[in-house]
């Protein structure tokens, strides 16, 4: 009977030789695993070798545990042994919670800000209405992560989830809360007016940045449920979206997604704004960049060649 020589590459584990067959799903095995190990079935990780080729060194494959070995490429054709090695990759969290608690953090800064640390009945225009799109965005955000998302991993390492929160609860939470928010007046003679400084738009100014940073959050919001179609199956495999911006770019999610907080930026004209625009655009520039060449590295040919990354014509 085929077997796998399972090798640790982590001291909590052991070596275990186990009989199985080519159809047997890898998450199956994991969860054996682990029970040998007395260990949680999402913190072990598989992976085998593959020969590099033309004198490269051998590379580390990770095997997908919603697929069988022979999906993963141990068919069992030419041999009745594989090695597969194991990984204890550490404490997990839900990705689903990750998101959760991410912008749960952005909604209770500006909440208790706007209404507890500066007074809420004293605020210009231009102040209420970015209060009102800020908890908006944020307020999608979650119902998104609750309802049009998937992930083709379920798990996400802990130490993640302070990273993440890290970014979202200071750039987009402290710091945007407590400079947009602050009072227009008794500052005129210190730096305090640089730092607090939002512009007083009238409201026919405030209705059409509204009326474009809702027509941008709303094709954000078309663009995630187009990629939530692709998985409507519950498949996790990776897919080729088709439709609207995607004809151009492979994220126009994150391009809109820019382009609301551009205008949320230029609206209020404070420099916490600015900052966190760039590096929020920045950061999903990279991400693009980065899926863009998988995309283009596992679909070959197929992939649409006109497409950019997230800017259309441009990156």
């Amino acid at each position: 009977m085929p077997n796998l020589i399972i090798v640790p590459r982590s001291k909590s584990l052991k070596k275990i030789i186990c009989d199985t067959d080519a159809n047997t799903k890898v998450q199956k095995i994991i969860n054996e695993y682990s029970r040998v190990n007395d260990i949680d079935p999402v913190r072990v990780r598989f992976s085998i070798e593959d020969e590099g080729g033309d004198n490269k060194k051998p590379t580390r494959r990770p095997l997908k545990g919603d697929k069988t070995l022979k999906a993963n490429g141990l068919g069992f054709e030419n041999t009745d042994k594989y090695k597969v090695y194991a990984k204890d990759v550490g404490p997990q969290i839900g990705w689903k919670t990750v998101y959760f608690i991410e912008y749960l953090g952005p909604l209770a800064i500006h909440a208790l800000t706007y209404f507890g640390i500066y007074d809420a009945s004293n605020v210009t225009r231009t102040q209420n209405v970015a209060f009102i799109l800020v908890m908006m965005h944020f307020l999608k955000r979650e119902a998104e992560t609750l309802f049009i998302h998937t992930f083709s991993a379920a798990t996400m390492p802990l130490t993640y989830l302070f990273r993440n929160c890290g970014h979202y609860w200071i750039f987009s939470g402290v710091f945007l809360a407590l400079s947009i928010y602050a009072p227009q007046i008794g500052y005129e003679e210190t730096w305090k007016k640089y730092a607090f400084h939002v512009a007083d738009r009238t409201n026919e100014e405030l209705l059409g940045y509204g009326a474009l940073w809702s027509l941008f959050q709303l094709s954000n919001f078309y663009c995630h449920y187009i990629l939530r179609q692709l998985r409507s199956d519950g498949s996790k495999e990776h897919k080729i979206p088709y439709g609207f911006l995607f004809s151009l770019v492979s994220f126009p999610n994150y391009f809109f997604e820019s382009l609301s907080w551009l205008v949320f930026t230029v609206m209020v004209n404070n420099w916490s704004a600015y900052l966190f625009w760039v590096i929020g655009t920045a950061t999903m520039m990279n991400w693009a960049k980065q899926k863009h060449r998988k995309y283009k590295k596992e679909f070959g040919d197929r992939y649409p060649k006109n497409r950019k990354a997230m800017f259309p014509f441009v990156f």
